[in-house]
Formats: structure tokens, sequence, C-alpha cells
């Protein structure tokens, strides 16, 4: 029995068939394999939409974070300021670009706890790198200014942010991925813009940055002259995934309106349930998103049972904070990185209080742009006759 699917890339793909069919029977007619027009194009079209001057495509968001540490100017034996509740890879990047990541606590709002920076910073420190998580931006006015006061570079973990934006005291409206040095991008296939596997992307304004990416992503070559100039991996996008990525750019800001409709009718129909938190946060200079609909849920691990046997489908992302994984806590793995240092309102310490609590609270429910008001509708119910059931 299968009610409401988490994602459902097969509906995406009915929905626009003819038209991903076309792209791929026309890339592959053309042999246009590596580094074509398509990615040039899709590479404009993502630009113009982040509003960044440049736009590289690379082969994961990972690839995206790593090389915009190295090529905006981390080195080893630097400190990176990062969060504990984002994906391995966020904290990963940090460590092979020989950095040191120092991981912050997080907000209400899942995000980089931006209180807690200054109380982080020493002589190492050579960046921040704000994760900005389910499509809602950290503070990065805050974040910024800090930044430019002290003399630190930043790059945006943007993976799951594409599109989100915040506006700031000036009025100015920018869009996740625009901030900082770099901006770095995840279109794995499950995310708001998803290709077809991994794919990533990153944005920036700096040319240096632009020529060292574009370099770093193949092998250090360059492509017109023939040399090499660093010591690299492949990391490029392939044609074929940007073609078909630029059929999903069109249809893009209508999925992003989407998903803001169905968080409003969640954010409605949870309203009433004491034990739901929903994530609706009383800034408006932020526009959420919505990559993930988040909530946090008494009795958690309960409700997924439930929502399980009713045919729902949720994800449960992070049920243990990231620094308690083996590469952290087994001396054997971690010998050859080091421990990062964790800082809450209480300054350095050994476990992060509000991580932790988030961890054992936060259940994912679905939330794609081909979701009907009725499996909206279907989630809000099962919800509802779980909490109405005596606590077991």
């Amino acid at each position: 029995m299968q009610k409401v699917r988490f994602v459902n890339p097969q509906k995406q793909y009915q929905d626009h068939k003819e038209e991903f069919i076309a792209a791929f029977d026309d890339v592959l007619s053309r042999g246009a394999i590596v580094m074509q027009k398509d990615l040039t194009e899709l590479e404009k079209n993502f630009a113009d939409f982040v509003g960044t001057k440049y736009a590289i495509g690379v082969n994961s968001g990972t690839s995206a974070v790593y090389l915009g540490l190295r090529a905006a100017g981390v080195k080893s034996g630097d400190e990176v300021l990062t969060v504990a509740h984002t994906f391995i890879a966020s904290i990963s990047c940090v460590y092979l670009a020989g950095a040191t990541p120092v991981l912050l606590d997080v907000g209400q709002d899942f995000n980089m706890d931006v209180k807690l920076i200054e109380k982080a910073l020493t002589p190492k420190t050579s960046a921040i790198e704000p994760v900005h998580l389910n499509g809602r931006l950290c503070d990065m006015e805050v974040i910024m200014d800090i930044a430019k006061r002290k003399g630190l570079l930043v790059v945006e973990d943007a993976a799951q942010a594409l599109g989100a934006s915040l506006k700031g005291s000036d009025g100015t409206v920018k869009k996740a991925g625009s901030f900082g040095n770099a901006g770095c991008f995840s279109l794995y296939w499950a995310k708001a813009l998803g290709g077809w596997g991994n794919n990533g992307m990153l944005v920036t304004n700096d040319d240096a940055v632009a020529a060292k990416v574009r370099l770093m992503r193949y092998n250090g070559e360059d492509r017109e002259r023939r040399h090499f100039y660093y010591h690299g991996h492949n990391l490029l996008m392939d044609n074929l995934h940007a073609a078909l990525l630029n059929v999903k750019m069109k249809y893009f800001p209508s999925w992003l309106a989407r998903r803001k409709e169905l968080a409003e009718l969640y954010r409605v129909g949870l309203a009433d349930i004491p034990q739901v938190r929903t994530p609706h946060f009383a800034d408006d200079r932020f526009s959420d998103i919505y990559t993930n609909y988040v909530i946090r849920a008494e009795r958690r691990d309960e409700l997924k049972k439930y929502l399980d046997e009713q045919g729902i489908e949720t994800l449960v992302s992070w049920p243990v904070p990231t620094y308690t994984e083996p590469v952290f806590t087994d001396p054997k793995i971690n010998s050859e990185y080091g421990i990062p240092r964790l800082i809450s309102s209480e300054g350095e310490c050994n476990t992060l209080a509000h991580t932790e609590k988030i961890c054992k609270e936060v259940i994912s429910l679905p939330m794609y742009p081909e979701l009907t008001h009725e499996d909206v509708h279907t989630v809000v119910r099962a919800i509802q006759a779980f909490y109405l059931r005596p606590a077991t």
C-alpha cells in the first residue's frame, strides 16, 4: 500500500517526456558529449537565474563545494567555520581541501547560529562555509558583515537552496549562492532542480575563482591552450546532463511557486497539532523554497513508523549528529584528519545541544511540484490521526 511517495521523478519525466527525449536525441545525434554548447547554455541560464557573473557545471554538489573552497583560497592548516547539522559532504570537503572544520550549533531554522561565529574565530580561521538547509538561507547579511570585518572567505553550500533569497537592510534581494566568493549547488536527482543522477554547479562573481574552477574541474587542463596548470580530478558535468537540465530550467520558476503553495497547505493543515513544529519562521526578509519540508515532531520515530504503515513515504535525515559518526570517533579512521572543534552558546564544547535535539525530532514530509493537494491532505490527516492515538 503506497498512498503518497516521498519523491516522484517518474511523474516529472512523464509530464515532459517528449522534450527530454528530443534533447537526448539531439545531443547524441550531434555527438555532443563533452564541453559543448548545451553546457555553455546551462551555465549562462544558471548564472542569470542566481544573479552571478559565472556558473560552472560540475559532476556533483560535493565537487562544487570542494572546488569552491580550493579556488577561493582555503589551504592546508586553515580552519573553516561550518555546521554539524548537514550532510557529511559539507564537512568532508573542508578536510579534502586540507583545512580543519569548526562545527557550530544551529538555530531554530536548522541553519548556522550566526551569534556563534565570533566565538569560534581563531588566528587560523580563513573561511565561513554557511549551509543553506532545506531551501532556506542562513542570515547572510550578518555572515558577510563579519567576513568583511575579519577578512574571511565565504563559500556557500547552497546545495538545497537554489532560488531561495534574502532581502537585505538596503532593500536589495539576493539569491542563495550570490553572496560569497563562491556558491555551490547540488543538482542531484532528488533536489528541487534535479538532474539525471549526480550533477552540480558552482557560481561566482570572481574572475580568478571562475578561471581556476574551470581548470580544476578537468584535471587542471586549459582546453584551448592544451596545457595543465593544476593537479586535479575529472569533475565535469556531461553535456547530455546539461541538455536535460536546460529543459527543466524552463519550468523551474513555476516548480518553486508550487513548492511554496504546497508548504502553505502543510502549514495550515498542521497548525493545530501541538506536537508538531512546522518550518515557517517569522522573518519576512527570507523567501524559502522548501527543497525539503522538514517538521519537528514529538515521538518522531513512532510517527515515522505509523506513516510507513499508512503508505506515506518520509525521510529522517541525520538521526544522529555528524560528529558522532565513525569517521570522527574511530581513532583508526580519523587519525588522518583530526577531530573538529564544536562551538555552542557556551563556547567550545563536546556536544551541540540544539543539533542533538533536532536530530531526534526532524522528519521530512513528501515535497515535490507534482504532489497533489489531496496528497498533502492525506499526509496531514495521517499525522492528525497519529497524535489522536494514545501514546504507546
